[in-house]
């Protein structure tokens, strides 16, 4: 399942809006296509503009109802809302369309770890600065979030590595999705996406930074 919504609070038509000359659901579609995982692979939307680009490339379509079509609703709430149609699935995963350079072999490697024992996978990228240094701002006053700045402990040596979820996908076992109903629950296993290709879509300036990654990615293949 690709979720794109129709509207977006920061870019008008963010899902479609053109990254070197390809509508940016395009990269998430074409890439879920190649690596040839998945039966089924449908585009949930409530937008018909989207919709005529998922079909125009051979993508089933899946209108989400109003109600899972809001600002406020999660994309696990839109997504459990389909899975409790009547069809029976084994395995099932979710790509956000604003993770654009995830490619193929990432999304195999990624199902080949999802065994019995795994109860799902996550891609994942390294942070670019440790949380260790992160700070919350009230007024004026700074507040560190750990406790190794107050001891002066700022050096790298003393900083571990941490990781977050990067939108590139997340798949796991249908059944345990529907009773844990998150992704996050039992034996979760992690795919390193590299920091060079992740590029998580907000704003204009993000399209700007995934051409100048794409012209990158190219110029290096």
């Amino acid at each position: 399942m690709i979720p794109a919504r129709g509207g977006s609070t920061r870019l008008k038509g963010k899902n479609i809006h053109p990254v070197a000359g390809k509508p940016l659901i395009q990269y998430t579609i074409e890439a879920v296509l190649e690596a040839d995982c998945f039966d089924h692979v449908l585009v949930s939307t409530d937008s018909p503009d989207i919709a005529d680009i998922a079909k125009g490339l051979g993508v089933e379509v899946y209108d989400r109802p109003d109600e899972y079509a809001g600002s406020r609703v999660t994309v696990v709430d839109a997504l459990l809302a389909m899975m409790e149609e009547p069809d029976p699935y084994d395995i099932f995963a979710y790509f956000l369309p604003t993770c654009p350079f995830r490619n193929a072999e990432d999304i195999k490697e990624g199902v080949a770890l999802l065994t019995e024992e795994v109860d799902s996978v996550i891609s994942i990228s390294e942070y670019s600065e440790p949380p260790q240094l992160a700070l919350l701002k009230k007024g004026d006053d700074i507040i560190p979030m750990f406790d190794n700045l107050k001891a002066g402990l700022t050096n790298s040596l003393y900083m571990t590595k941490n990781y977050k979820k990067n939108g590139g996908y997340y798949m796991g076992w249908w059944n345990r999705i529907v009773e844990n109903r998150n992704f996050f629950t039992g034996n979760i296993k992690g795919f390193e996406i590299p920091k060079n290709r992740i590029v998580d879509i907000d704003d204009k300036f993000d399209i700007t930074f995934a051409e100048l990654v794409l012209a990158r990615l190219a110029k290096n293949d």
